[in-house]
Parts: C-alpha cells; structure tokens; sequence
C-alpha cells in the first residue's frame, strides 16, 4: 500500500472510531472526556471567583482548593491522553499523546516546564490540522471551486487558528518571550476565540442572542458596578487583566450563547468544548493551557455534532 494510500486510511479509520459511542452511551468518547475535563477546571474557576468575592471563600474550599488545583492540572492531561489511545489515526494520537503525556509530566516536575509547554503547542496545533485534514477529505463529490473547497473547514479552522495563537502566544509570554507584548496578545485573541464561538458555530436564534446580548451586558454593569473586584475576577479567575471590558464581555457572553445554543440542539460535544475555553481562561499557564487545548481539539474533532440537523452542519454549510 502507497503512504498517500495509507495516511487516507488512517484518517477514515480515525473518523470511523469518533463516530462510534463510548461504553455504549449515546455520546461520543470526546464528549465524554471533555466533560470529565471540565469539572476540576470549572472547579478552580469557582475558587477563584469565592476567593475574590466579598464574602471570601468559606472553610470547605479553602481545605478542597489544593485538590482541585491539582486535578485540574491532571485530569485534562489524562483526557488528552484518552483521545490518543482512542483515534486509529496515527499522526494524530501521537499529537494528542504528546499533549497528554507532556502536560503530565509538566505538572509532575516543575524543571520540565518549558519542554511540557513547547509539546502542548505543537501537539495541539499538528492534532487541530489533523482534525481539519480530516474534515476537508471527508467531503465527496466534484469542487468547482475554492469556495466549496474550503467550506467543510472555514469556520472550525479559524477558531483553531484564533485559539492556536492565543496559546502559543500566552505560553511563549510565560517563557519570558516577548512578555510585554505577547501576554496582552495571547489574552486578548483568547477571548476574541470566545467571542468568535456563537458566529463560527451558526447561532442565530432569538433566545440564544439574548442570552449572548444579556450575558455580555451583564458582565459591563458588573464591571462598572464595583471595578476593583471585577479587575481583581478579571486577572485571577480568567488571566484577563490586560483585556479590554468590552471584549471580556463579549467573549463570556459569547462562549455562553455557543453552549446554550449547542446543547439546545443536542450538539453535547461543542458545547463541553466551548464551556472548556471559557473555564480555563487565557492559557499562559500549563494546566490552562492544556484545558484551553483540549476545548479546542474536541471542538474541531466534533464540530458537526451529534444533534445536527440532517444535511446541515452545526456551523450552517450543507453535507455533500
């Protein structure tokens, strides 16, 4: 068999086995992991919130804080992992295994930092490009165009590409690259790929605007109604301290529509994805980071959802 031959291979068994339930539930593994994910990452953000707010964090979450903090470091990581072992493409559970293992191993030891960081970078960049590969191959029949050519990847790939660079941007300004200028930038294209979330995955009706419109003007009078503690939220909880209120909003606001508006429509797999990226915050750190990624690649990996309409994708472009 040819490379070209087999690496197709690879893929299409790689699409077969995402497609399949995990365990017989009617969700997909991805789903189910992601999920898993979330709750020690939702977790610490509360604990941040509590600790930041005016009545402070009361006894059980000051005892509980130091476990959730390290589950929130691992259990993303063994998620990641747990994609690897799942997908039969081999690039690809490479990328995903270097993900997992490295940010494991990262969180284990301190002096392996830089290392672990660089691997959650390229993994989760070369398993997005995968993802989409993936996608793009999927589509069958005649392309008469560029426009049709890239339609199946338009909108997945440029969250990827806003997430991707919010990452290795947040991370190298960690590194101590570029401090001054990266942090602010990887911040802020952080929450520009939350903001972009409802209009890259097509939410369009009245009740899920709203919530956008509401939650994003909820988040400003917060903020004007007592600036220290929305600053200090801001910083702490998201890393967002250098991003501009109006973004922030958007982007929380943003990320909340695509969640209600997936889970309306039975897409599980999307919205745990999008409530990863809003939980884990600017990924400048390697526990949100590996959070920040693993939202992205469950994204991209299903992004069509399991409660699509038939013939339609969660992002509006027609199946072939």
């Amino acid at each position: 068999m040819s490379r070209p031959t087999a690496d197709a291979g690879d893929r299409a068994a790689g699409a077969a086995s995402r497609d399949r339930p995990a365990s017989g539930l009617p969700v997909s593994l991805a789903t189910v992991l992601g999920a898993i994910a979330l709750v020690p990452t939702a977790g610490v953000l509360t604990l941040r919130l509590l600790r930041n707010a005016p009545i402070g964090l009361p006894p059980v979450g000051r005892a509980a804080a130091p476990t959730v903090t390290t589950l929130s470091a691992v259990v993303p990581a063994l998620a990641a992992v747990g994609l690897a072992v799942d997908t039969d493409d081999r690039a690809e559970r490479v990328a995903l295994a270097a993900v997992g293992v490295f940010a494991l191993v990262g969180a284990a030891d301190a002096a392996v930092w830089l290392p672990a960081a660089a691997a959650v970078v390229v993994g989760t960049v070369a398993a997005l490009a995968l993802g989409l590969a993936e996608r793009a191959d999927a589509r069958v029949g005649a392309i008469d165009s560029l426009g049709v050519a890239f339609a199946p990847i338009a909108r997945p790939a440029a969250v990827a590409a806003l997430g991707a660079l919010a990452l290795a941007w947040s991370l190298a300004a960690s590194a101590g690259l570029g401090t001054t200028t990266l942090r602010p930038a990887g911040a802020v294209v952080a929450f520009a790929t939350l903001a972009a979330l409802p209009l890259a995955r097509g939410v369009d009706g009245a009740v899920d605007l709203g919530l956008w419109a509401v939650a994003a003007f909820t988040v400003v009078v917060a903020a004007a109604s007592a600036p220290f503690v929305a600053g200090a939220v801001a910083l702490v909880a998201f890393g967002a301290g250098t991003v501009p209120l109006t973004l922030i909003a958007l982007g929380i606001g943003g990320a909340l529509a695509a969640v209600v508006a997936d889970a309306r429509r039975r897409a599980f797999a999307p919205a745990v994805a999008a409530a990863l990226l809003l939980f884990a915050g600017v990924p400048a750190t390697l526990p949100r980071a590996v959070a920040f990624a693993l939202g992205l690649i469950v994204l991209v990996r299903e992004w069509d959802g399991a409660g699509s309409e038939s013939g339609t994708t969660a992002g509006g472009v027609a199946d072939a």
